[in-house]
């Protein structure tokens, strides 16, 4: 009569992430000051008001959509970086619409080129580069998330020149709300792009981010700008996501 085994031991259950904090309830919007919020929930609502829920409000003056009250983690927690790999997914599945095979594509701030990974799924056969500010995008090229990488900015005058009409895509993921003259970097962003070819920007409003004292000449609002430098905006004014097609003619 044999020996009864050994019970096996039972299956390692992966952690899950505990659920985030969240800071003070706000009281007015985070983009533009605006205390005209919508959809706020009331306290006696059993579901929206729940301990450990974030409910989402919307400006009614520039329409930025956030959470409230907003979450603590920083941009390595699972719960940010999943909605980021979303954004960065449904933005990839837009361009696709408009420009299905591109061959080269720069990503401008692109860090450690998180977006060119997850745009890679939709593009295989596209060749994406890297510009950051730091020398992170090193090691994404060591990685292979991207071919070449530059460290810099576009306004510098070498990477400019050496960049000039190369790329069939240029992509700007909240870059443009973190340089001091956005302007000049919308511009250095045609620069490098062929005629013919795509922008791609993702801000929080882009009818406010290029907004000039009272009295200025300039255009204001980036749809504006983009049609002035003669590109074709192919998307709607209120959405975050800008794509842009340059013109022959464009500069």
């Amino acid at each position: 009569m044999t020996a009864p085994s050994a019970p096996s031991a039972p299956t390692p259950v992966p952690r899950v992430p505990p659920v985030p904090g969240y800071g003070p309830h706000r009281e007015d919007c985070p983009w533009c000051g605006s205390r005209r919020l919508g959809h706020r929930p009331r306290r006696e609502d059993p579901w929206r008001a729940a301990p450990g829920r974030s409910a989402l409000e919307r400006c009614r003056d520039c329409r930025h959509v956030f959470r409230n009250p907003p979450l603590k983690p920083g941009p390595e927690h699972p719960v940010v970086r999943a909605g980021v790999r979303l954004r960065h997914d449904l933005a990839a599945r837009a361009m696709l619409r408009r420009h299905p095979d591109p061959e080269s594509w720069l990503d401008v701030g692109t860090g450690d080129a998180d977006f060119p990974r997850t745009a890679r799924r939709h593009f295989p056969y596209t060749s994406f580069d890297g510009l950051d500010p730091t020398h992170r995008v090193l090691r994404a090229r060591a990685v292979e998330r991207v071919e070449e990488a530059f460290v810099g900015r576009l306004t510098d005058p070498h990477i400019a020149a050496r960049l000039r009409a190369r790329y069939d895509v240029v992509s700007l993921f909240h870059h443009l709300e973190r340089v001091p003259d956005p302007r000049a970097e919308l511009r250095a962003a045609l620069h490098v792009l062929r005629p013919g070819g795509h922008l791609l920007v993702d801000v929080a409003d882009p009818r406010r981010l290029l907004v000039l004292p009272p009295g200025a000449s300039h255009p204001a609002g980036l749809h504006v700008e983009l049609a002035a430098r003669g590109c074709t905006v192919l998307t709607g004014p209120r959405t975050h996501r800008v794509i842009a097609r340059k013109d022959a003619s464009a500069p």
